[in-house]
Formats: C-alpha cells, sequence, structure tokens
C-alpha cells in the first residue's frame, strides 16, 4: 500500500525474543561500577579481585557483588589460585566492551 506521505517498504519481521541475551548483557553492564571494572579488565587483562578493591576505593563485598554479575552472565571468566580469584574478559565480548567505552571520552 502507498500513501503520499512515506512509502511502505517490504521489511522482515523480527522477533523480539532474538534479544533477550544482548538485553540482559546490556543491563549488566550499564552500571558505573561494573563500567570501570571492564575498563580496568580492558586495560590489564586479568586483575585480582583485592586489586579491584584498591583501585575502585571499594569495599570487598561491594566489588565481589559486581564481578559475579559480569561472571555469571558470561562476561568475566574467573582463574583461582590458592586464595586468591582473578578476573579477565571473555575473548568473545572484547569487541563489544570497546566499543562501549570508546563512548566515555
Amino acid at each position: 500500500m502507498k500513501n503520499n506521505y512515506c512509502n511502505i517498504k517490504n521489511i522482515e519481521t523480527i522477533n523480539p525474543k532474538n534479544f533477550e541475551k544482548l538485553e540482559e548483557i546490556l543491563k549488566i553492564i550499564s552500571n558505573k561500577t561494573r563500567l570501570s571494572i571492564l575498563l580496568i579488565l580492558m586495560k590489564y587483562d586479568e586483575v585480582c579481585a583485592c586489586e579491584l578493591e584498591s583501585a575502585l576505593h571499594m569495599r570487598q563485598s561491594t566489588v565481589t557483588t559486581h564481578l559475579l554479575k559480569l561472571y555469571h552472565s558470561g562476561i568475566l571468566k574467573k582463574r583461582e589460585d590458592w586464595k586468591f580469584t582473578y578476573y579477565s574478559l571473555q575473548e568473545d565480548f572484547k569487541p563489544l566492551i570497546k566499543c562501549i567505552l570508546n563512548f566515555k571520552k
């Protein structure tokens, strides 16, 4: 159908369910503390949770809460070495995180 105001295009149907995982990831990332953690991990690759406490000037419990949200969403991976836990970005997420962090400039 054509009218005087716009050209009607045959646009394919988009299923919003296809975006559920992306929506979940973006909700988790959209927090200034978690963005700070991601920025640090982009710069230093792997960081111990105790180093993040110091860098962010936050208590261990607060930092751990944010790290676990990122970890359980699949954005981070962790490695335990004795009593220390080290976190790093999953390779698949690096391009997305880099793109998002470029907007801070």
